[in-house]
């Protein structure tokens, strides 16, 4: 099958990531369109992949500020979604109803009701719908689970982890790690006032929220996760940091999706457990790069009892990617992949519920006095209204009712 014709949704902050990863898999996909609201945003991403494509106007990468026109014009076969998130579900919406195959940024929608909307839409027209969830395909994050599938550690029951900002990554990351369901949610939260402030982000803060979430597994393992909106500003320490426990050791990792190196594995052969009284050996993770600086894998060098040399393989060893760019690369191919094998997406949307689930079961325990909350979970009308009530304030239209128009009115109100 020919190259798949490629259209990013929303170039911002993140979009601009998407848009550069996306021409870099030149093998997979074709560009053919930047859709932004604001103008000057979206021919400037047409631009840029212009110039370095040194196509004509004619035939180069076009800009809209249209999602409809743009879908009339150039009839893309995958869009990428990158808008904001209380439109997510407005874009996908229409997007299953053209028959257009689309991966959406995380969260996958705010409210339960709104992303099972989003997910019988997607069934009903027969398309596929993938979340942009990147954290479990990080590298390190790939290896890890490598580790644990492998059985270096033994069987897994905890996972801890600190986090500066949302909680979903760290969650599905964790339930990757703990290879289980999640069955119910027990939270603790807290708010302060800050004096306001915008982060690297381009993002307005005037409080700082802290959440714990203690999840517990079908499997009987427990995952712990802290999050909060610091980001390290105010002097606040970053509280990164991620600790899976095995039966025989411990993997430690940073718990910041781009942070790379300084990462371990504790573990005890039968020797040390008989005769060093449990203590374990650390052994580093390892990163091997060609010459140009691309990584080519990742390894740890344990005894022969443990595995040997257990390696990660860089599937775009022959790129330009760092390591970084990797995990968002795996998901865009992802869905190209459902798409030309008519296969499930990487990371589905009832995957990315899931993921906002137990999210959203950590806010309803704050608000039950920090009582468990059993999953999985239905719709809480009361939720449902709050986020419709604010959303006709701020764009004057309903979210549910039709979503043509509500695409019209909010993507240009953005």
């Amino acid at each position: 099958m020919s190259r798949l014709k490629y259209a990013l949704i929303g170039h911002g902050r993140r979009g601009a990531a998407h848009l550069s990863t996306a021409a870099a898999l030149k093998d997979t996909f074709d560009v053919v369109a930047v859709c932004d609201a604001h103008r000057e945003s979206a021919a400037a991403g047409a631009a840029r992949l212009n110039v370095g494509l040194q196509a004509s106007p004619k035939f180069g990468v076009k800009a809209y500020t249209d999602i409809r026109k743009m879908v009339d014009e150039m009839s893309p076969d995958v869009c990428d979604v990158v808008v904001p998130v209380q439109l997510h579900h407005i874009v996908s919406c229409y997007l299953s109803r053209r028959g257009i195959a689309h991966n959406v940024e995380t969260g996958l929608a705010p409210t339960l009701g709104l992303m099972d909307m989003m997910i019988a839409d997607a069934t009903e027209n027969n398309v596929k719908l993938q979340t942009s969830e990147n954290f479990p395909f990080v590298p390190v994050e790939q290896f890890v689970c490598k580790l644990i599938q492998e059985g270096v550690i033994g069987n897994v029951h905890k996972c801890y982890r600190l986090f500066s900002t949302t909680g979903y990554h760290g969650l599905a990351a964790i339930r990757c790690r703990m290879d289980a369901n999640p069955k119910s949610v027990s939270s603790i939260g807290h708010t302060m006032p800050v004096t306001p402030y915008v982060d690297r982000a381009k993002r307005d803060f005037n409080r700082e929220n802290l959440e714990f979430y203690a999840i517990d597994f079908d499997n009987g393992g427990l995952g712990i996760a802290m999050v909060g909106n610091k980001n390290g500003c105010l002097g606040r320490n970053k509280l990164v940091g991620f600790e899976t426990c095995g039966e025989r050791g411990t993997i430690i990792t940073n718990g910041n999706q781009g942070a790379t190196g300084g990462e371990i594995v504790n573990v005890c052969t039968d020797e040390d457990i008989a005769e060093h009284a449990g203590k374990a050996q650390t052994y580093e993770f390892q990163r091997e790069y060609s010459e140009s600086g691309t990584l080519r894998r990742i390894f740890v060098e344990l005894p022969p009892s443990l595995g040997g040399t257990i390696e990660w393989i860089n599937p775009y060893r022959g790129t330009t990617l760092t390591e970084s760019g990797i995990s968002l690369a795996t998901m865009l191919e992802g869905i190209a992949r459902a798409v030309r094998e008519d296969t499930q997406p990487l990371w589905t949307g009832e995957m990315g519920r899931a993921d906002q689930e137990m999210v959203i079961a950590a806010h309803r325990s704050i608000h039950m006095n920090r009582q468990p909350v059993e999953l999985p979970l239905q719709p809480d009308p009361a939720e449902e209204e709050a986020f419709d009530q604010n959303f006709e304030a701020q764009f004057g239209v309903s979210p549910r009712e039709d979503i043509e128009k509500a695409l019209q009115v909010n993507f240009k109100a953005r």
